[in-house]
């Protein structure tokens, strides 16, 4: 009796086992659900980081517009007070 309960609950198993690998079957959608998930999540980190990325971008570039600026606002000083030493002594 024992060897045909346990080749009664073998086949069960094995039963279960294809029926929970099917195609409609709850582990299957409950799979599709978890990668899903991983997928959004996947993305919303490469939108993140993407964001990130350009408001750094934007950053290094209003950075480099204010240095620009300063540099040429001192250059344009010393040609002024270059140009005034130089009238000056001229007259």
């Amino acid at each position: 009796m024992g060897l045909w309960d346990r080749l009664r609950q073998a086949s069960n198993h094995l039963r279960k086992v294809r029926l929970s690998l099917g195609p409609d079957s709850y582990y299957q959608y409950k799979r599709r659900r978890k990668h899903d998930r991983r997928e959004a999540e996947r993305g919303r980190e490469r939108a993140k980081d993407s964001a990130e990325r350009e408001r750094e971008e934007a950053g290094r570039g209003r950075e480099y517009e204010e240095r620009y600026t300063r540099e040429r606002e001192g250059d344009l000083a010393r040609e002024r007070t270059k140009r005034e030493r130089q009238t000056g002594s001229d007259g």
